[in-house]
């Protein structure tokens, strides 16, 4: 079985206290709520516009950001809506809870901090405030951070937590949390001592306590400010128990969008989109009473200049006859404006026709003469495509003959080599036959010289006869191989000349003949060698005798 491939680590991050908490909460969200997500996305166009007036001959310090203008009007659906502003206690055991609706509008937000980390911050009481008291209450905050120990806040909060999951009898959960918050490498890090006391000496109006990020009544998340250039949208998101809506702000979009025209007819138009995405806990709420929110959102978005009331005062006493009064004389303005645009669009629009004309005219033409240097290119390409092709078979044809010719030439060699070979081997055959008579002729002598006088000379005569025998069939057997080369150069010089006759008639290239020819004549050449050889070896066996 394979061995399985270790993953490379960049890096090992533990937990830490934030994370934790985000964590923890997620899980049991998700684990408890039975979550319904709508995705609402008004036309704020003329909302955009009415927001750049809001901060006009304003001072830097003292503008509204487009987040605070937004969670005042999120304010103002929830008012509408108390029932979006509610937490839940629900036991699933005995399938009974309830529904706590709040007067207090305290708004949970994430908040990205200059350190680069993300806390959500319980921005209390904001049912009462103007867009100033807001904006001011949000610098505040800020303000704050930058004197709170994070770790140590959160720690409170999350000893609060742990405590109430106690009281609520999960004893066995409570242990876990205490384990992993104060053993090992996932121990969370507090101040203690002389910095502990140092911290606490801070005033509590100057910096974070537990109040401030304890749980709100709604979450709203400003996912748009985060990426102002984003595409996308929110379509899923968690509900922080015991809240039962949570809410997600996207960043304005430019979308096409149905609208009706002066003339009462409906077209497609691109405008500025800000996506939402309402959570709710189904326990709690249905989609009917998410309605009222929608519709207060839908009045704000439609008639926008309400907002300029809400800089310094709420929304009591709003003068809407003067608000629709001014609304008025914008759209006449804005209707001769477009009588007037109208009247130039037509001009230019008369003016691009006739360019337009005259640029087919021209197009027409300058196609014409394109056609015709195509087909004459055309032509040419095809004639030019015949003669390559006909050159590329006459090329095929000569490598064909090429190739014909040097395989003859080829086994014409091999044949000469054969017989060579062949004629040596017979050869070495008549020298060891020789070299075996002598060695035998040797013997006898030698066993002849112990005998008697007449027995060594008849055995002397009994060597010679044999030796002469030996000898003469030496002799008639390198005859047989010089008749075996001599047919052999033969048949060599006839295919040679073949070859170099078909060389000649296919090829007719002559220097390809002269190179075929070159290697018969070689190859004949070579056969003569191979005769000398073979009158060479039979004169030899010849002198034996």
């Amino acid at each position: 079985m394979p061995k399985k491939q270790q993953m490379k680590k960049t890096s090992t991050t533990h937990f830490g206290i934030q994370r934790k908490i985000v964590a923890n909460m997620t899980a049991e969200s998700w684990e408890t709520i039975p979550h319904v997500t709508y995705n609402y996305e008004p036309d704020v166009t003329e909302f955009m516009i009415e927001y750049q007036r809001l901060n006009e001959n304003c001072a830097p310090e003292d503008k509204i950001t487009l987040n605070t203008l937004m969670l005042k009007i999120i304010v103002e659906g929830l008012k509408a809506d108390p029932a979006m502003n509610a937490h839940i206690d629900f036991d699933r055991k005995l399938v009974r809870g309830e529904i706590h609706t709040f007067e207090d509008i305290n708004i949970s937000m994430p908040m990205l901090l200059p350190n680069g980390e993300m806390m959500t911050i319980n921005l209390h009481n904001f049912e009462n405030k103007n867009l100033n008291q807001m904006a001011d209450y949000i610098k505040d905050v800020n303000r704050r951070v930058a004197n709170t120990n994070l770790n140590e806040v959160m720690f409170d909060v999350s000893l609060d937590n742990t405590l109430t999951a106690l009281k609520h009898g999960k004893i066995k959960q409570t242990i876990y949390r205490l384990i992993g918050s104060k053993t090992g490498k996932h121990k969370v890090k507090t101040l203690s001592g002389k910095a502990k006391k140092e911290y606490e000496a801070i005033p509590e109006k100057d910096r974070l306590t537990k109040r401030d990020i304890e749980q709100g009544t709604i979450t709203v998340s400003n996912i748009g400010s985060t990426y102002r250039q984003q595409r996308g949208e929110t379509c899923l998101l968690e509900i922080v128990p015991p809240q039962v809506c949570a809410i997600a702000l996207g960043a304005v979009q430019d979308k096409p969008v149905v609208i009706v025209n002066e003339n009462g007819e409906k077209e497609i138009a691109i405008r500025q989109v800000m996506p939402l995405c309402i959570a709710f806990d189904h326990r709690a709420l249905d989609f009917g009473e998410i309605v009222p929110f929608i519709k207060r959102l839908d009045e704000i978005f439609e008639a926008p200049e309400i907002i300029h009331t809400w800089r310094d005062g709420g929304t009591d006493d709003i003068d809407m006859e003067e608000i629709k009064v001014e609304r008025e004389e914008r759209e006449a303005k804005y209707e001769q404006s477009k009588e007037r645009e109208k009247a130039r669009k037509e001009a230019e629009d008369k003016a691009r026709k006739a360019q337009r004309e005259a640029e087919k005219a021209e197009r027409d033409a300058e196609r014409a003469q394109k056609e015709a240097a195509e087909k004459a290119l055309k032509a040419q390409k095809d004639a030019e495509e015949k003669a390559r092709k006909e050159a590329e078979r006459l090329e095929k044809e000569k490598k064909d003959a090429e190739e014909r010719a040097k395989r003859e030439a080829e086994k014409a060699e091999k044949d000469k080599k054969d017989a060579e070979e062949k004629a040596l081997k017979e050869q070495l055959k008549a020298e060891k036959a020789q070299k075996d008579a002598e060695e035998k002729a040797l013997k006898e002598q030698l066993k002849a010289e112990k005998a008697q006088k007449d027995a060594e000379e008849k055995a002397k005569r009994e060597a010679e006869k044999a030796a002469q025998r030996e000898a003469e069939k030496a002799r008639k057997e390198a005859e047989k191989a010089q008749k075996e080369a001599e047919k052999a150069e033969e048949k060599a010089r006839k295919e040679a000349e073949k070859a170099q006759k078909d060389a000649e008639k296919e090829a007719k290239i002559q220097l390809e003949i002269e190179k075929a020819k070159k290697d018969a004549e070689e190859a004949v050449k070579k056969a003569e060698e191979a005769k000398k050889k073979a009158l060479k070896a039979k004169k030899d066996a010849e002198n034996i005798n």
